[in-house]
């Protein structure tokens, strides 16, 4: 990343407060670096980053708009462009374009994961279904996809949605043994048809570092049949 000489010591500054966790002065900071060069997207990306990090949903995406103005065919801008449109509500835009952002890389597991997860707030489930089968097809074993396809088998296919699940979580846990939210999901899987294998998955969520996740996991061993 290539910090100018006319905003460095605003860029540093910036980074100095993000270090003590004051974002607010960290993106004065960054404002103040635009005034200096005001179509660098070097400080507009970061503007979009820290944005996001604070939860300024319409603030990162005035900057992404920003970073298409200056690149109007970057397809990263057009990518973040789309994660702020969604992140702000903003669906009629967002799906869109993350369908130009697949169309130039029809082979990332990721923009799959987006634009599915906008077409699942938009209510088009079986796109939805369809996009997350392909991701997992191009990644059997990553976590984020087999999880979001196990989470929408289920939740909307009533009937097979367990051993669907169960079926792309497995070579997962294969891969990444200690994976917590796979473990957690493939409990959810598991609860009925197999309690004790279930209980099992519990258990190592329940040895994990993720607090929010323990706490489910253990609300979730109530559920599971003695």
């Amino acid at each position: 990343m290539m910090v100018k000489e006319s905003y460095r010591a605003q860029w540093e500054r910036s980074r100095a407060y993000l270090e003590t966790g004051d974002l607010g002065l960290a993106l004065q900071e960054l404002r103040d670096g635009l005034t200096l060069a005001p179509d660098d997207a070097v400080l507009w990306e970061e503007v979009f980053n820290l944005s996001l990090l604070g939860g300024l949903t319409q603030n990162a995406l005035a900057a992404a708009v920003r970073l298409r103005e200056l690149a109007p065919e970057n397809t990263d801008f057009i990518g973040l462009h789309a994660m702020a449109a969604l992140l702000a509500g903003k669906l009629a835009e967002a799906v869109p374009l993350f369908e130009e952002v697949l169309r130039r890389d029809p082979g990332s597991v990721e923009v799959r994961r987006q634009l599915a997860r906008a077409l699942d707030v938009a209510g088009q489930r079986d796109r939805v279904r369809a996009l997350l089968e392909e991701a997992v097809t191009l990644a059997p074993t990553e976590a984020g996809a087999a999880n979001d396809l196990a989470v929408h088998y289920l939740e909307h296919v009533p009937q097979e949605g367990p051993e669907l699940a169960t079926r792309v979580l497995r070579p997962v846990l294969e891969a990444h043994p200690t994976d917590a939210p796979t473990h957690f999901n493939l409990a959810l899987a598991l609860r009925l048809s197999d309690p004790a294998q279930a209980r099992y998955h519990v258990q190592k969520v329940l040895k994990g570092d993720d607090k929010d996740l323990r706490a489910q996991a253990q609300q979730l061993l109530t559920m599971i049949p003695a």
